[in-house]
């Protein structure tokens, strides 16, 4: 997803540099373990040397700008390459999701803030419980889709891992299906959960390339969010719904409060009631306003992020 969101990136005062988080051999990947182990010494182990000659041009000056990188031992051992006095991290992930279990990722968190100067989240509510910096979700302008490969359009898009949202997915189904439209939900099985065999039915067992998710959210009229416990900030979905102008279901109660909100595009559901989900989808389509845009924009973004001065890398 760093990938895609970079894709076609130039900006003059900003130099991307992108490293391999975990190494192909295991020689490799033990001397990862022994530099991650040893923050305060260099010992030319990890990350790989082509990075790390990168990381050396890197002046005291710059501003750095670590883009969705939550690995702790990664970020502490490429710190020990960079002289920037500026550190700033964006956690792309709430932060429940870092690690395993809660209090873990609490840890890292703490254990970051003695790294970086600012540690940058989506997720409203990791902002306030942690002391961290609120940012916009980030995102980029996508090509329109040509007419050739528009193909057959689903009314209703969805894709992503179970993690718990199976049951709410299926109600919408339902719905959806009441109301004579039609859709296409990619779920993912849960890793190691067996499931019965009725609900084994509507899951697959892998994740589909983004370029492929993309294609099938830019054909959908609207787009599906249904998040996580433990998250309030807007997905990835949401930032597709808002720059592939689709309208979108969420059950996402802060939805409401973002400044692109529009009941015309957003619908925000605690129950599935298919009659509201019928009167949303008769509702005129009102165009997102580029303004609305311009904050999750990834060149505006990294400036908002991590203000530059003079030159910077990220």
């Amino acid at each position: 997803m760093a990938s895609f969101v970079f894709e076609g990136y130039s900006d003059e005062d900003t130099r991307l540099i992108a490293y391999r988080e975990m190494p192909d051999s295991w020689m490799g990947r033990i001397g990862r373990g022994i530099e991650s182990s040893l923050r305060g010494t260099r010992l030319g182990l990890y990350p790989d040397a082509t990075t790390r000659r990168r990381l050396g041009t890197i002046a005291s000056t710059d501003v750095v700008l670590f883009f969705a990188m939550e690995n702790l031992h990664n970020i502490a051992s490429i710190a020990k390459y960079v002289s920037a006095r500026r550190l700033h991290v964006f956690l792309w992930n709430p932060v429940a999701r870092i690690k395993q279990s809660l209090a873990h990722s609490r840890r890292q968190v703490a254990q970051l803030k003695a790294i970086a100067d600012d540690i940058h989240t989506f997720d409203q509510d990791d902002a306030m419980a942690y002391g961290l910096h609120i940012a916009p979700q980030p995102y980029r302008h996508v090509p329109a889709l040509a007419g050739a490969d528009a193909g057959i359009r689903p009314a209703f898009y969805f894709s992503g891992v179970d993690k718990g949202r199976l049951g709410l997915l299926l109600e919408l189904k339902a719905a959806i299906e009441q109301l004579g439209l039609d859709h296409h939900f990619h779920v993912v099985a849960d890793r190691g959960k067996a499931y019965a065999p009725p609900l084994r039915a509507h899951l697959q067992d892998h994740w589909i390339p983004y370029a492929r998710n993309l294609r099938a959210s830019q054909r959908a009229a609207c787009l599906v969010e249904i998040i996580q416990h433990h998250q309030s900030g807007p997905t990835l979905r949401s930032m597709e719904a808002l720059f592939l102008q689709k309208k979108i279901v969420t059950n996402r109660a802060s939805a409401r409060d973002d400044r692109f909100f529009d009941p015309d595009r957003v619908l925000v559901i605690d129950r599935v009631d298919a009659a509201e989900i019928g009167a949303f989808m008769r509702r005129p389509f009102k165009p997102v306003e580029p303004g609305l845009l311009a904050p999750h924009e990834i060149h505006a973004w990294i400036r908002q992020v991590a203000p530059l001065g003079g030159r910077a890398a990220g």
